[in-house]
């Protein structure tokens, strides 16, 4: 039996979710603290309910599992290709779901649908237009092509509904993104469910003219949300801003209020608007010269690990990948370090905490 891997108390969360990512690669077994609680644990039972062959009865075992205090062993199946209808109620797991689970199932190389149930518009994690725009494309490049449709949006508390439909190649690609090259287009998508439109065209037109001031011309377009019968977010909106370079894509979002509730009452600490917000954390990732950003850069973490270990239906030797980060974070160096221990690779990210840095991850030496 493997010798399972202590995660500790309470991990960041990019080291939860990349742990459980290699847990269903490898099936290696994983040493947490319980009790899991919120997104942590609506993402463990998620990567639970992807095993081969699970029955009620282990899922059932699993979430009771998560409820007891103090350390437990997690075991997870050899995931399976095909559908996977997943409840994520809880705020941010239905992004982390899709970050973390697709690459377990891209190494099967055969297509797989991922049907996420849940909040899919939360303040904090990306908006729909964020993942399609942003993080499709940059996955497409490690070799995974994903469709992602919105069937019913969710904000807050509200269950919406996202399908991902991932089409892997025969072994993933490796990712190579030093450099970024020359910005093409800015584009800021507000995309609406209902009422409340004058003030989300405002605030993406604020972005537009932000955007401008810094010399980039940008243009605004709103598109439509579908909401679910009897939704109670009827008038929210989203606002992604998008830059779109030779080789990468980054993005930023903000969410607008809803009821009515002046925009003003959400502003940041600085008292700036959804629209200003959006167009500085693009500014600030321009006057760096990573290719990727920071949240972009965490996530394909676990890929790049993947595919230097050699995973999947790979002929030939492992091969590296190289990208650079506009900041580095704890996560990234926590993840690091847990991939040397699970698996034979050389991952290192090299720059101090909060600053640019590069990822490598290259086969362990022989």
């Amino acid at each position: 039996m493997r010798t399972p891997v202590e995660l500790g108390d309470a991990p960041v969360q990019l080291l939860l979710d990349g742990a459980l990512g290699l847990a269903l690669a490898t099936g290696v077994p994983l040493r947490l603290v319980g009790p899991l609680t919120g997104a942590d644990a609506a993402l463990v039972m998620a990567a639970v309910r992807l095993g081969e062959g699970v029955t009620p009865q282990a899922v059932d075992a699993a979430r009771e599992l998560l409820t007891r205090d103090g350390p437990i062993e997690l075991s997870l199946a050899h995931p399976r290709a095909g559908l996977h209808m997943l409840d994520l109620r809880e705020p941010g797991a239905v992004a982390r779901a899709l970050w973390t689970l697709s690459w377990p199932l891209a190494l099967l190389g055969r297509p797989s649908e991922l049907r996420l149930n849940g909040p899919n518009h939360c303040e904090g994690s990306p908006t729909f237009h964020e993942l399609r725009l942003a993080w499709a494309p940059v996955a497409a490049q490690l070799g995974l092509r994903v469709k992602l449709d919105l069937v019913e949006a969710g904000f807050d508390g509200d269950q919406g509904v996202m399908v991902a439909q991932l089409d892997p190649a025969p072994a993933l690609t490796p990712l190579q993104l030093v450099h970024r090259g020359l910005l093409r287009q800015v584009t800021v998508v507000v995309a609406t469910a209902g009422g409340n439109r004058d003030e989300a065209v405002a605030a993406a037109e604020q972005a537009a003219r932000t955007l401008r001031k810094s010399g980039l011309i940008a243009e605004a377009e709103r598109v439509p949300l579908p909401l679910p019968t009897g939704a109670q977010t009827r008038g929210r909106w989203a606002l992604t801003a998008l830059a779109e370079f030779e080789r990468s894509v980054v993005s930023s979002s903000a969410l607008g209020p809803g009821g009515g509730i002046p925009a003003v009452l959400h502003a940041s600490p600085e008292k700036s608007l959804a629209g200003e917000r959006v167009a500085e954390k693009i500014g600030r990732f321009l006057a760096r010269r990573a290719a990727l950003d920071a949240r972009t850069a965490e996530r394909l973490l676990l890929p790049s690990i993947l595919c230097a270990a050699g995973l999947g239906a790979r002929a030939g030797p492992p091969p590296t990948c190289h990208y650079t980060t506009s900041e580095v974070t704890e996560g990234m160096v926590s993840l690091a370090t847990l991939a040397r221990r699970m698996l034979p690779v050389r991952a290192v990210v090299d720059g101090p905490l909060g600053e640019e840095g590069v990822v490598v991850v290259a086969p362990a030496a022989p």
